[in-house]
């Protein structure tokens, strides 16, 4: 692999329009810390229009000075995580954004004890018309807002809340060990985390089998530890959503997210109501290839692969090509991301693995990959793009305060990005290996982003309501509610091995209580919106409305400009249905065969 410094300039990152150089991030970092201490004088004194006005503005500005520090900050360390002046900038930011967290703390608790009809008479004021949605906010929130006291007490409790999630991080990276696997030949195999999605992919069925078996089984060495790391995690979300007066965590989360428990407990009823097409889907791709018996170790097998390799640019065109009916207004800022090096291109030396967007207010975008030319490479890519697009949108029309959507809607233009790149590319294959394959990558998706997240989703809230509810959680009743989840869902057809009852404990996101079940809504939306462009039921207006409305209403009602009511089965009917059509496709191949 190559070093930063042997990445062609134009496939790095070009950081000019947040900061000339580090010099000049560090000035900018210092002015910063001044202006921060300016915001102590608004304390006690937020009961007047031209205060509360004033501290708005107060707030915006460190607000959007503090987002262009951190993203600088963290980008460039990403690019090489062995750089130690990085490593020092970026903490120093994680420092502070605790630090600004605190000395604004005041400000909710302080707006809240005005009266309601003030508030809202001043959201209705025209020079509040870019705080309209804050003040609306407060109000609503006024029940689990807390005593200036209580919130700087929870502010400061930033330091160690994560403290689960970073042990469960460090296990990973430091104590877990895995034994040597034995392939079909009888030959033993090193393992570790980079190389097990390999092994699973790999033609070899005992290889593939052991694989499966060890990497679940060595998270089982360590699941006292694992399963009471997680527990304590659970009751943390608990104590929070108590602190600010919810019943459950769920209340909490979904709260905040301006989201109804109706959606939640929607999406596992229809999806549960729809296994059926889960297992029909696993027993076509039996038959395709080949196999006696279905087992969870095969899941990520796929023989039908597209072995085509792009170039950077060529990958680029595609994503263009494919994206190219949502106008050209979308497709050539797309290009002149690329053109003004707002894409962190291929892999180097320290640089993370994986893919992300990221973009502070009123900036421009970035894009970070790690390139390599694959099919899944460019799919990753429009996926990426995706999320820059949402965000472009979102920023040009909003104010900094309006601007930042939610998190329930950030996985849906990257996905509805990716949905059209795959019809794109089926439309266009040229052979039935290519186009089972991009069925297959369709199917598996949906699996792995709508059954699978789901499955997931209904764990975390069984066991956070034991532990609500007082019931004696323990190790064996994770494992056990984990098991009887994977069953039911992979039903009877596929052979369950013991080993995935540890599963549970590999899951990250499972430290960022109810965030999972966000993947599978998303996806959801993404697929009705694609059908809603085809059958002209929507606009591409419509659609760029959407992704330029930022948070400026419930992210429900904003799923309603593009004809998405979450509240309704409609949705999830429009989803498997669409994804029943991809299977029927699929098995027309095995009767072909």
């Amino acid at each position: 692999m190559k070093n930063r410094s042997e990445i062609e300039t134009k496939y790095k990152w070009n950081f000019s329009d947040y900061f000339a150089d580090d010099e000049d991030f560090e000035k900018e970092y210092n002015n910063f810390e001044q202006q921060l201490k300016g915001v102590s004088y608004f304390e006690n004194k937020l009961n007047n229009r031209d205060n509360i006005l004033n501290c708005f503005k107060t707030l915006e500005n460190l607000s959007v000075k503090l987002e262009a520090l951190y993203t600088y900050a963290h980008c460039n360390l990403d690019v090489d995580v062995t750089n130690t002046k990085s490593q020092a900038r970026l903490n120093k930011m994680i420092a502070k954004l605790t630090e600004y967290e605190i000395a604004t703390a005041f400000v909710s608790p302080e707006l809240s004890t005005l009266d309601d009809k003030f508030l809202i008479e001043l959201s209705q004021d025209d020079d509040f018309k870019d705080y309209s949605k804050v003040i609306k906010d407060i109000v609503r929130e006024k029940p689990h807002i807390l005593s200036k006291t209580e919130e700087s007490l929870l502010s400061s409790s930033g330091s160690f809340r994560d403290t689960f999630q970073q042990n469960h991080s460090n296990f990973e990276s430091g104590d877990l060990k895995f034994n040597k696997v034995k392939n079909g030949k009888g030959k033993l195999m090193e393992l570790n985390q980079n190389v097990a999605s390999i092994y699973l992919r790999d033609k070899d069925v005992v290889l593939r089998e052991n694989t499966y078996k060890e990497l679940q089984g060595a998270y089982g060495r360590f699941n006292n530890f694992l399963s009471s790391n997680y527990l304590g995690s659970v009751k943390k979300d608990i104590f929070y959503a108590r602190a600010r007066k919810f019943n459950t965590a769920l209340d909490s989360a979904l709260f905040f997210e301006e989201v109804d428990s109706e959606v939640y407990n929607k999406l596992i009823k229809n999806v549960e109501e729809n296994l059926n097409l889960n297992q029909e889907f696993f027993e076509t791709k039996r038959k395709l290839l080949g196999l006696k018996t279905f087992k969870l170790s095969d899941v990520y097998f796929n023989p039908f692969v597209n072995n085509k390799k792009y170039t950077y640019e060529e990958g680029l065109n595609l994503v263009i090509k494919a994206l190219s009916v949502l106008g050209n207004d979308y497709t050539d800022y797309i290009k002149a991301m690329a053109q003004n090096r707002m894409i962190d291109v291929f892999p180097n030396k320290g640089k993370i693995s994986g893919a992300y967007e990221t973009m502070a207010t009123k900036k421009t975008p970035r894009v970070l990959t790690n390139f390599m030319g694959s099919a899944n490479d460019v799919s990753t890519l429009a996926h990426e793009l995706g999320h820059a697009m949402h965000s472009v949108y979102s920023d040009k029309a909003q104010s900094s305060f309006n601007a930042g959507y939610t998190i329930f809607l950030a996985e849906i233009a990257s996905t509805v990005n990716e949905t059209i790149l795959n019809n794109f590319m089926f439309k266009n294959a040229t052979t039935d290996s290519e186009k089972i394959f991009y069925l297959n990558e369709f199917l598996s998706n949906f699996y792995a982003t709508v059954f699978r997240q789901t499955m997931f989703a209904s764990f975390e809230d069984n066991i956070h309501k034991k532990v609500e509810n007082n019931e004696e959680v323990s190790s064996k009743v994770l494992n056990e509610t984990y098991l009887d989840l994977v069953k039911k869902y992979f039903g009877k057809k596929v052979k369950i091995f013991n080993e995935v009852q540890y599963e549970w404990s590999r899951i990250p996101h499972f430290y960022r209580a109810y965030y999972v079940y966000k993947y599978a809504t998303g996806l959801i939306s993404a697929i009705n919106i694609v059908e809603n462009l085809r059958l002209s039921k929507i606009s591409v207006e419509d659609y760029k409305t959407f992704l330029s409305s930022g948070c400026t209403k419930d992210p429900l009602s904003l799923l309603k400009i593009v004809k998405v009511d979450l509240t309704t089965n409609e949705p999830f009917l429009v989803a498997f249905e669409y994804f029943r059509d991809r299977l029927n496709q699929l098995k027309k191949f095995v009767k072909n065969k």
